[in-house]
This record gives structure tokens, C-alpha cells and sequence, in this order.
């Protein structure tokens, strides 16, 4: 009975260290970004979802990875840039840029199947929120965060899980009450330069933002390190959804 409450434990926090935003984050980022869908690309997507929610398909990503035949797409949601350099296909691991230019083009083609296409959006739903977490472009050292082993008021954690998770769901919000939240202060020329954003702008962005992570004196975060993280976990979260809503907007135009 002791070894089975351990392995479920374990599995519990290998679960966790592998989901990007964890299911709050990526709802808030889909919520966000059908805010700011226009009509036809609702139209659109309600007739091939069935429905154009899309924070309801926003951690499907997360979840086939329970599933054998989905190993293959493990390495789907991040990318690999060190400081100091540029993306470069193929060059460090990590195929999230890849798959998300592959998914658009899916998208507009005319000769791909519904079901591709339904997969395809949503991987991209889930793989633009992925790659406006800064950690989910590595530095190539520590998977992301997933080695640094820190605490999080007491508990045992690592950097990454701080990231996707901890620091959102420490405000006991729901995901629409977030969603409403960082909605409230809109700039619309913003939010219009934000949407013509190309794939690498916002993985480049994030290679340079996650060294802001990685500052701590301690090993046990609380109170400071959310304050001081607080406004650029909200602007990721929002930015994400309204990059999302840029992409699918020209390709249900």
C-alpha cells in the first residue's frame, strides 16, 4: 500500500513538471484569445470543433500524453535557444516552432482532412500558449527549469512547475475570472501590433524574459518572488491568448 501511494505521487509530480501553464494557464490563454476572435474565424471553427470555446480544447495536448501513441509528440511542446543565440531549425532540441507553422499549414490547406484539422488546431491552441511561457524555450541546461530544485511556500517543487502552475494558481482564480482580469487595462493598438506577431518574435521574447525566473537569493519562494513575477506571468498568459487570436485569425479569414 506504501509503494502504491508513492508511485501515484510520483506520477502526480512527473505530471506536473511536463505541462506548460498547467490546465489553468492554457484556458486562460484560449479564453483570452476567443475574446478577440472575429466573427468569420468563430464561424469557422464552430463548424469544424462544433464549437469555438477554445479553452475547452486547450489542454488536450496535455492530456493525450497519458497515451502510447502520442509519445512521439512529447517533444512537441518547446523549443531550445541559449542566451545569446537565435532559433535555428534542428540545431537544439525541442520541434514546438516546427509543429506550429506544420499546424497552420494544415489549417489553411484545402486537401487536409477534418480530423488532421481538428488535431491541428488543437495542438495550436495549446503549443502558442506553451511557447509564451518563458521556460518552455530553453536555455538547453536544465530542461527548463525542471532541475532546479526549489521549494514553493515550504512544498517541493522546481522552477518549472513554479512557472506553469504555482504562480497562477496561487491566486485562486478561475480561468475565466483571470481571463476577465487581464482583459480590464486593453490596448487596442497594442493588442493589434501583438497579433501580427510571427512565431519567432514571441519564442525569441521568451529566451530573453526567462533569465527574469531564474532570480532568487532563496531556495524557498513565497511572498517576493510572486510580486516581483506577477506582471510578467500576466503579460505571457496575455499575450499568448492574443497572439493565438492573430494567428487564427488569418487562417479563418
Amino acid at each position: 500500500m506504501i509503494k502504491f501511494v508513492k508511485l501515484i505521487l510520483t506520477l502526480g509530480l512527473l505530471k506536473q513538471s511536463i505541462l506548460a501553464w498547467g490546465s489553468t494557464g492554457h484556458r486562460i490563454v484560449g479564453k483570452v484569445a476567443e475574446s478577440y476572435l472575429t466573427k468569420n474565424a468563430k464561424m469557422q471553427i464552430k463548424k469544424l470543433m462544433g464549437h469555438h470555446d477554445l479553452s475547452r480544447f486547450s489542454v488536450w495536448a496535455d492530456q493525450i500524453k497519458s497515451d502510447p501513441t502520442w509519445k512521439h509528440a512529447n517533444n512537441w511542446h518547446w523549443c531550445t535557444v541559449p542566451d545569446g543565440e537565435s532559433y535555428q531549425k534542428g540545431k537544439h532540441g525541442g520541434l514546438a516552432v516546427e509543429k506550429v507553422k506544420e499546424f497552420i499549414l494544415t489549417l489553411k490547406s484545402k486537401q487536409a482532412t477534418k480530423e488532421k484539422k481538428q488535431i491541428a488546431l488543437k495542438f495550436l491552441v495549446h503549443l502558442i500558449g506553451d511557447l509564451h511561457q518563458p521556460l518552455h524555450v530553453g536555455n538547453g541546461s536544465d530542461r527548463g527549469g525542471n532541475d532546479v530544485k526549489l521549494q514553493w511556500f515550504g512544498e517541493s517543487t522546481n522552477l518549472h512547475s513554479i512557472w506553469d502552475t504555482e504562480l497562477i494558481d496561487h491566486q485562486k482564480l478561475s480561468y475565466t475570472e483571470y481571463s476577465s482580469y487581464l482583459m480590464l487595462d486593453e490596448d487596442r493598438g497594442q493588442i493589434r501590433n501583438w497579433q501580427a506577431d510571427s512565431v519567432l518574435v514571441y519564442v525569441h521574447e521568451s529566451r530573453d524574459l526567462r533569465n527574469q525566473c531564474y532570480e532568487y537569493d532563496k531556495t524557498n519562494l513565497k511572498w517576493e518572488y510572486f510580486y516581483v513575477n506577477k506582471s510578467l506571468l500576466e503579460q505571457r498568459l496575455f499575450q499568448g491568448g492574443i497572439r493565438l487570436s492573430g494567428e487564427l485569425n488569418r487562417i479563418f479569414k
